[in-house]
């Protein structure tokens, strides 16, 4: 785009030539209009810009919550304050927490109505009411009066208040993590004006429509929305593109075409053929999308209520074979049970405002790094944990496998007694049926055992997942007087794809405790540890709820409670002559901070 933007201005140059030339006001030329800076991105384009119902990169454009998100370098978004300039937080003896938050002075809607705390409040209480059905309401679970709300219908219990026009303050009765990162950076409680969406005019992608982030929509077309710097921002912004037109994607080959002539700035979903030549390179990994794809062991039912068992089949995974099989460019093998692109909110700060006096900066606006430096700020639980904690085994497949017959001879499995045959439960998909039928194979090869892949219909898959009915299943009662023991599933290996409704591992993990998860899985050291992960609710307490966390999955790993195979992932392309894109943890891409790359 950068060639086309210079040629656009030879050509303008070349044009004021010629009027001058041909009888302009003598020795007075006028100046070319420069063309403003516009960036064109290819989305999906959600049907309304009502922040709470689309979420997303249009909408966290259009909007700004009391923290926004900022970059942070190397591509990775970090937060800073937004409509609020401060807060603070005082906790009491059980470590809940009531935070105060100061607006910035003057803030202004898109229609020069001031921006007040009560517009963040009525967003706050239109999430909480349980007759909205929001999505993401479930965020506010953290909130005091949050379960009263949902129990009365009352949205008014809800602990926030709004003390005067730039004060807001809301008191938890749950953990900190994710507090500030989701509810108070996320879409889902952006300021609400209330008249507009009493008059049903709220969010409407037309021209004209109120918001109040760095951006506003000058016009919204079939397939195209244009948005153009606010001019009622509360911090101007020299970076950035002055207008930023986001059209509806079509399809990873023809979007990438025009992201290679020069039509598109950004893409997403990059055709196969580009990945795998960048995968090859060893300098690009997908965009993680918090999706983990495993299996699950029924271990209430024999041979896998044997922790030896379940962990032999673990070892006898080929990683590296299964990523062959799979041949997509854009999954990851999976360390672990949560996946990439998870939150660990422990390791994360919120920048300060930049001080009136600007730093030195290197060509590029990238800043001065002082000499002796913090180690970056690591907001991935995938990639902390890879670091930290479950450090990847250094062992050979070869060693693996020789681990895995020994510990299935530990549990009784050899000559004399054959390991029984398995069945293995998967709803289709074409990496869904790939995993299976690498995974039989792997395990008839390395250890003899005969797993039968079978496709089923989601209504099965749940249906076998489910326990019956007492008595249905002839190890499901007790005799003699005994207490009948719960009824166990059918099913003795099933994959699954585990997502969370909230971006933290705690939601990924909670599942498994003891008595929740359909495998049966029950640990007491596991169930100490996320006791304890719940119970660090103070905000100086993310530290150690993100290592109980960790610890919990390691000790999950380790038990051979599930068999993690890949995590899901895309891909964009951002314009070579451009630099400067960030984006969140949930997959928001902001393009406050772009512009031209400097030439060299």
């Amino acid at each position: 785009m950068l060639k086309l933007r210079r040629m656009a201005l030879m050509l303008a140059l070349a044009a004021l030539a010629l009027l001058t030339a041909c009888g302009g006001q003598e020795g007075v030329p006028a100046e070319p209009e420069q063309e403003p800076f516009t960036l064109t991105a290819a989305l999906e384009l959600p049907e309304t810009l009502d922040p709470v119902k689309a979420g997303g990169t249009v909408t966290a454009h259009l909007f700004e919550n009391l923290m926004a998100w900022g970059d942070g370098g190397e591509g990775f978004a970090q937060l800073v304050p937004g409509q609020a300039e401060s807060y603070t937080v005082e906790t009491d003896y059980a470590g809940c927490a009531t935070c105060t938050f100061k607006l910035r002075e003057g803030l202004q809607w898109s229609d020069g109505e001031p921006v007040e705390a009560e517009d963040f409040a009525a967003a706050w209480r239109r999430l909480a009411d349980p007759e909205n059905e929001l999505p993401g309401r479930e965020l506010l679970s953290i909130v005091a009066g949050y379960h009263e709300v949902q129990e009365t219908g009352d949205p008014s219990l809800l602990a926030v208040s709004a003390p005067d026009a730039g004060t807001f303050v809301v008191t938890l009765q749950g953990g900190f993590a994710g507090f500030l990162e989701e509810l108070c950076a996320g879409t889902a409680t952006m300021p609400l004006r209330q008249e507009l969406l009493d008059s049903g005019r709220w969010g409407r992608p037309e021209a004209g429509m109120v918001s109040n982030g760095p951006y506003t929509l000058a016009s919204a077309g079939s397939g195209s929305l244009r948005l153009e710097k606010n001019p009622s921002y509360h911090t101007p912004n020299p970076k950035g593109a002055e207008v930023i037109t986001f059209v509806s994607a079509s399809g990873g080959e023809a979007d990438y075409a025009k992201l290679q002539n020069g039509e598109l700035d950004f893409v997403l979903n990059l055709p196969d053929a580009v990945l795998r030549e960048r995968l090859e390179s060893g300098t690009w990994l997908p965009e993680p999308e918090a999706v983990s794809y495993c299996v699950l062991f029924n271990t209430r039912r024999a041979p896998f209520d044997v922790p030896e068992v379940r962990q032999a089949l673990c070892l006898a995974v080929d990683q590296e074979a299964l990523a062959a099989a799979l041949d997509n460019p854009a999954l990851r093998p999976a360390p672990g049970l949560v996946p990439y692109g998870v939150a660990d909110y422990g390791q994360r700060d919120v920048a300060e405002e930049p001080e009136a006096e600007e730093e030195p900066v290197l060509p590029g606006g990238v800043p001065v790094q002082e000499p002796e430096e913090e180690p970056a700020i690591l907001w991935d639980f995938r990639a902390h944990a890879q670091e930290l904690v479950t450090l990847a085994d250094e062992s050979d497949y070869a060693a693996n496998c020789a681990q895995a017959k020994a510990l299935l001879a530990q549990a009784g499995y050899g000559q004399q007694r054959p390991f029984p045959e398995i069945e293995y439960l998967y709803v289709d998909t074409p990496e869904a049926r790939a995993a299976a039928q690498a995974l039989s194979q792997m395990w008839q090869q390395e250890l003899g055992i005969t797993v039968t892949p079978r496709s089923v219909t989601q209504e099965e898959y749940d249906a076998a997942l489910a326990p019956p009915e007492s008595g249905e299943d002839g190890e499901s009662g007790g005799d003699g007087g005994e207490e009948p023991e719960e009824p166990v599933p059918a099913f003795q290996l099933a994959a699954q794809a585990f997502t969370a409704s909230r971006d933290d591992a705690g939601a990924f993990l909670n599942r498994w405790r003891s008595g929740r998860s359909p495998t049966g899985y029950a640990s007491s050291a596991f169930d100490i540890l996320m006791d304890s992960a719940s119970a660090a609710l103070a905000p100086d307490a993310l530290d150690a709820r993100d290592a109980y966390l960790h610890d919990a999955e390691a000790i999950l790993l380790s038990d051979g409670a599930v068999l993690p195979l890949f995590c899901q992932g895309s891909s964009f392309a951002l314009a070579e002559d451009l630099i400067g894109l960030c984006r969140t943890a949930g997959g928001v891409y902001l393009f406050t901070a772009v512009e031209e790359r400097p030439e060299a």
